[in-house]
This record gives structure tokens, sequence and C-alpha cells, in this order.
């Protein structure tokens, strides 16, 4: 900067500023002149009476960033002119990001921030970004990103400021590890009770896993198909041409979990089908893939269809104090994730970071309600999926059958049920649906990957006919009966014949028992059957099927076994009513034959 020359008297002349230097964090010029005469500067006035007096190349020190050095020349008597200079910082700090830990749901990072000029910011020196999104100001140089989801990549921005609001700022692209499953830490007890009033708005949420293992997939598992001895097993898909099931579905791949928008009706998902044929008769199943689930329970149905809709985000819904609580790995629990004090659960092993637990349908764990795969081999945490029964079995005891338009086969004591439908096909360890798997079946339909929470149609025909009904009912007017609004779907679990489940109370009376010897004597589970030990349905419960976690969900029937009447139907039935009726309803039942009364079969062909 030049300060103009001599006036008022003065000769002519002019002072010339230096380059401004930092140290320190303060700033320094020296001020020269060309003439004889005597420098004059003040900071930041230009008060008469107050100029100092400054060598030639004399240096002006201690300046901060935004200070202006006024200056002037002086004879002893006159002054000239004074002219200005500004101090300024313009350079940026230079700004480091180090990452530390990284877990599956966070990223710790610090950082290292310079500046060799007026100085780092004593307030608000940094800002912490994640993928753009301001997430913390402060002038601590560490902090942690956390509630993120695991394998995600995610973008960290550090910005850094000066005293002179200079901004420095560092990028680093980090993903989170994958999450490892494993023990639910066990959760603290608390005060609150739910009601079935409480638990009556709930969302299910499903992950997919990836074969018989505990990792989340982004995509089901393909379904398993076996060769079989004495017949065929193949994926078929529907074309709907011709006279028969067989012209009908044609060999070929054709499936296609596809999720649900919103909370709106899902009827685009196509769940694998296959047909087996064992000694010239043609069955169909339907691939229920290996998942883990948990289930939200929301304080009202339009909190439920905000969460759905995505206008509604689950941190929100808790600050606002929407959400009632959960079933999920650590039991039934609170929207703090307390244990809730009229439930008796246990912790199970959680597969992701937000609580997801394993349908047991698909565990080992024969108590659970498993036990199909094995111990000590591939299948060592179960099994990828299982084949459920498209319709109720049909057919008679020595020949049973899986086809639409048929009459359901009633009129059998549940433990002819159970052994019927273990001899259909030893290699394929058919057998008949148990409790679990029904729940399995209850929750993918509940699910966005079936019907997205819309109750499933009620077959209402009083002659018990899979599928609604006679002339290929089923594709074509009663498609709303099928578990995904169309023929890719599982039928007949809304009305029709009521369903009796290979499932029991051991407390039973041993009559009631010995309608079922053929798999009550033991008074224990096997991977064919599930055994209750109690008759209340809040501390006996098995999680995953459908009984307390869901009880009156769609205000379908929730009655739990007792002593007089051990054994569990589903479903409802045909001359039943239809409100009461559905993939949640369930009902204690005797063992004893009835006209109206079936089973579904179920295949493992691992």
């Amino acid at each position: 900067a030049t300060i103009g020359g001599a006036s008022e008297g003065l000769v002519e002349g002019n002072i010339v500023a230096g380059p401004v230097t930092w140290k320190n964090e303060k700033a320094s010029i020296t001020l020269t002149t060309s003439t004889s005469l005597q420098i004059q500067y003040q900071i930041n006035t230009t008060t008469e009476g107050k100029w100092q007096v400054i060598s030639n190349g004399g240096t002006v020190g201690n300046l901060n960033h935004g200070d202006t050095v006024f200056a002037r020349l002086y004879d002893g008597r006159n002054h000239g002119d004074y002219a200005s200079v500004n101090i300024l910082d313009g350079i940026a700090p230079t700004v480091q990001i180090s990452v530390g830990e990284i877990a599956y749901n966070s990223i710790a990072v610090s950082v290292t921030a310079n500046d060799g000029q007026s100085g780092l910011a004593t307030s608000n020196t940094y800002k912490y970004y994640l993928n753009n999104s301001l997430k913390k100001t402060t002038t601590e140089t560490s902090y942690t990103f956390e509630g993120l989801t695991s394998e995600t990549s995610y973008e960290v921005k550090v910005e850094a400021y000066d005293k002179a609001n200079n901004k420095g700022m560092d990028t680093e692209n980090v993903s989170t590890i994958p999450f490892e499953p494993g023990p639910t830490p066990e959760p603290e007890q608390g005060e609150t009770q739910l009601s079935d009033a409480d638990k009556a708005n709930g969302v299910i949420e499903i992950k997919w896993l990836s074969g018989t293992s505990n990792k989340v997939s982004e995509t089901p598992n393909a379904p398993q198909v076996k060769t079989i001895s004495n017949g065929t097993m193949e994926l078929v898909r529907y074309t709907g041409e011709g006279s028969t099931e067989k012209e009908r579905w044609v060999a070929g791949t054709e499936y296609s979990y596809i999720p649900g928008e919103g909370s709106s009706d899902n009827t685009s998902s196509k769940w694998a089908n296959a047909r087996v044929t064992i000694d010239g008769i043609d069955s169909y199943f339907v691939w229920m893939p290996r998942y883990a689930y948990r289930i939200i329970y929301f304080d009202s149905g339009k909190s439920k269809k905000a969460y759905q809709e995505g206008t509604l985000t689950e941190a929100e819904a808790k600050a606002q104090g929407k959400i009632k609580g959960y079933s999920d790995s650590r039991g039934i629990v609170d929207s703090e994730g307390k244990k809730v004090a009229n439930v008796t659960c246990t912790t199970k092993e959680t597969v992701s970071e937000d609580y997801f637990m394993i349908h047991p349908a698909f565990l080992a764990d024969e108590d659970l309600g498993g036990g199909f795969g094995n111990n000590n081999g591939t299948n060592d945490n179960g099994i990828s999926g299982i084949w459920i029964g498209k319709y109720e079995t049909s057919g008679s005891s020595s020949q049973l059958k899986v086809q639409p338009n048929e009459s359901s086969l009633t009129g059998l004591k549940i433990g002819n049920m159970y052994t019927y439908a273990k001899a259909y096909s030893a290699e394929l360890e058919s057998h008949m649906l148990k409790n679990s798997e029904w729940g399995a079946v209850a929750y993918l339909t509940e699910s966005k990957y079936g019907r997205n929470g819309t109750e499933i149609g009620f077959n209402d025909n009083r002659s018990n006919i899979t599928g609604g009904g006679k002339n290929n009912a089923y594709a074509t007017a009663n498609q709303d009966q099928s578990t995904t609004g169309n023929v890719y779907g599982i039928y007949d679990m809304s009305g029709g014949a009521g369903e009796k489940v290979a499932s029991y109370y051991t407390g039973g009376n041993s009559t009631e028992l010995n309608n079922g010897s053929s798999f009550t004597n033991t008074k224990t589970s096997d991977k064919y059957v599930t055994a209750y030990t109690g008759t209340s349905a809040s501390t006996s419960y098995k999680y995953g099927d459908a009984t307390y976690e869901t009880s009156g969900w769609h205000s379908d029937f929730d009655n739990f076994m007792y002593s007089d009447a051990p054994f569990f139907e589903r479903g409802g039935i045909s001359n039943g009513n239809a409100s009461t009726s559905g993939v949640f309803s369930f009902f204690y039942t005797s063992g004893n034959a009835y006209r109206n009364i079936s089973f579904r079969l179920a295949l493992c062909a691992e």
C-alpha cells in the first residue's frame, strides 16, 4: 500500500507498507518512506494527538485480522494526508482427517488442522458432515458418527474455520464393516405392559438371509429342488393356458419376491412354485426363503401408515411417543428397549444392528419350532428355506395330493394327519405343517413381500374346495385369497377347512393327547412337531408362531391351547366368521376327527 504524497507544507513523498507477516496468530508490517520525513501511524483510528512516530523501515506489530493501519508523513510541524492498509488473513486452514475405529454402525474420526495466520477459531471451529449432512459443530477434534448401516459407504467431511472465517476441509470415503451376528445383550426389565390393543398396529419387517447362515442378504435364497427316487420335483411357472393344472403350470423358473410400496396392497410379488409328482400324482408347493424379522408396534393405524409410507421415520416415531414397543431379538420390549412386565421371553441371536432375529422355522432348534438341517455339517444353522403346500391337503390317506379344485382331506384324527403327512415323501422330509411354519407364512404374507398389511381373502366354500372353488377359481375370482394376491401365492389360509398343525400342549389331558399319540407320547419337540409347556399366550408362545406376537391382528381369533383342547387350529373355517378368520387366527381344538378340519403339507428339500 502506498500512502500519498505530502501536503500542507510537506515536500512530496510517500510511505510504503511491506507485506503482512504472521507469527503466533499476530500480524506485522513494515512502513518505509523514500523521504527524510518522519512516519506517523495509528491502528484502527485517526484521532489527533494519538499518532505514534515510527522509524523509517520500522515494524508495526501485534496486529489482528481485520485491523486497519493508518499512516502519514510528518516534518515536525505539519503532516500530510493519511492513507491506510487493511490487515487480512485470506488463507484457509489446512485440514486432515484421520479415521479411527470403524464398527458396523459407527465411524470415529479425528481431525488435525493448522492455521499459520490468524489462528483457528476459538468457537465453532469444526463442522462434521456425513454425506453432506451437518452432524456436529464443535471445538472438539474428534467425533463419532453413530446409527449407521452396516456395509455401507459414507462420505465423511470435516470443515475447520480460522478467526478470519476462512474454511479449510478434508473428505474421506469410509465404509462400515459387516454386522457380526451374535447373542443379544439382556435388556433391562421395565414396568411397561403391552395389551393386545397396544400390539394391534404392528408392522412386520423382513430381512433375507444368505444360505443357511445368519448373514443378511439383499436377495432371498433360490428355491431348493431335490431329486427323488419315486417321482420328480421341478420348478414351475404359470401360463394360464390349457385345461389342466399341468398345462397351466409348466416347467420353468419364474419368481420375484417384490416388496410393496407404501401401505397399499401388494399383488406384484411372485413366490417360487414347484410341482412334485409322486406315483403319477401332481402336488404344488410354494417356497418360503430363510429370513429374519422384527415387529414394530405403533400407537395407531395413522402412525403405522405414516411409517410404511416413509413420512415418519423410526427415530421420529420413538421421539414422538408413537412406538409402543417391539418384538425382536431382545424379546418383547417397550419403546426404550426394556422388557415388558407381563410377558415371559428370552433374548435370541440378532442378525442385524436393529435386532432382527431368524425365524425359528428355519433354525435347527427343535424346541423353537425348527429342527431341519443338522448341527454338524453345512446346515449347522438350519435350512435355507422350506416348501409349503400351496393348498390344503386333499386326496386320500394313502395318496395325498396338493391341488386346487379339490375337497380338503378332513375327518382324520390329528395323529393320523401327522402320520400320513410324514409318509408322503421320506426323501423330501414331508411333514404336517407345524405352528412355527404357519407363522413363517403368516409373517411373510403380512410383510411388504406379501400383501403388505392387507388381509387375504376368505375362502367361503362350504364344501372346503381348495383354492375357493371349482373350475380354476383360484386363478380367476379368488386370487385375493392368495398370500400374494396372485396365482403364485399360498391359498386356503383364511377359511376353507380349518387346519390343525403339528404342535401341542404337553399338559393336555391324556384322552385328548392320545388322539395324537404318534407324536405326543414323548412330551418333547422334534423337527416334525413342537411341544408347548403352558397355556398362557403371553408366557408360553414361541416367537414367530403368529400367536401372542400378533394376537388379534385383523380381528382374527386368538385362543390359546388348554388341557381339554391341547392342539391348535389355524386359519378359521368356511362356515365360520370371515372377520375372525385369517393367517393370524389361532384357536384351541381337540385332536378328534372333524368333517371341516384338514391339514397342510410341508417339505424340506435341502
